[in-house]
């Protein structure tokens, strides 16, 4: 195996099944297909919106959800050439070594610079194996609506209380949702000072701590 600054060099064989070792569940190495591998990553890639992949040590890549084709194609600071993993950016090259070198269960984390666009893809890594490494990626450049869990049955709110909670969660103002949903600030005041006591809370910086816990995406 070698590195060199401009990518990861390895020797991708013909064999089209991925093959890891999973020892603390089954002290044995587990052949898994490409196709089972991608479908267990679109899993969870539906759970929080993030794109996923495994590679190998030496920056093989092994298999990504559909989201990956994205990445690739976008190309402002990470490439598949020849199935190995590349960096756009020779400067960050030791950065992504870093990531393929984690060890379970440290979370490792790089960010690339767009330099076509503004923003970073954010890449957290951490180890599946002693061979595999899974990383998630997403795109500082995106603008991501939180989603929270239901919020009317957690905190027994009304459907317009939760609707105003959710747009306080998102920085909205309170003039800014009385705008959007057509009622006069002083009905709006009057809903988000019961909401605050529903949710046991005083001021817009609780929410936001108190809510987070409740974040899925």
């Amino acid at each position: 195996m070698q590195y060199s600054k401009q990518g990861f060099a390895a020797e991708q064989g013909p064999n089209q099944r991925a093959i890891f070792e999973i020892n603390d569940w089954y002290g044995g190495e587990i052949p898994v297909d490409q196709e089972g591998l991608s479908d267990l990553l679109e899993g969870f890639c539906s759970l929080d919106g993030r794109a996923r992949m495994l590679v190998r040590r030496n920056g093989s890549y092994l298999a990504g959800s559909s989201t990956m084709a994205e990445v690739f194609q976008l190309g402002t600071c990470l490439h598949l050439r020849n199935g190995i993993l590349h960096v756009s950016q020779p400067d960050h090259s030791d950065g992504m070594l870093a990531l393929l070198e984690v060890k379970a269960p440290d979370v490792r984390t790089l960010a690339l610079p767009c330099f076509k666009i503004q923003g970073h893809l954010i890449i957290r890594a951490t180890s599946l194996s002693r061979d595999v490494v899974c990383m998630s990626l997403q795109r500082a450049t995106e603008m991501v609506e939180p989603e929270l869990a239901d919020l009317e049955e957690v905190f027994h709110l009304t459907k317009t209380e939760a609707a105003i909670v959710y747009d306080l969660f998102r920085g909205h103002t309170p003039q800014q949702i009385a705008d959007d949903h057509d009622n006069s600030i002083h009905t709006v005041r009057a809903h988000i000072r019961r909401c605050y006591d529903k949710l046991a809370i005083t001021c817009r910086e609780e929410l936001w701590r108190k809510l987070n816990a409740y974040r899925l995406t």
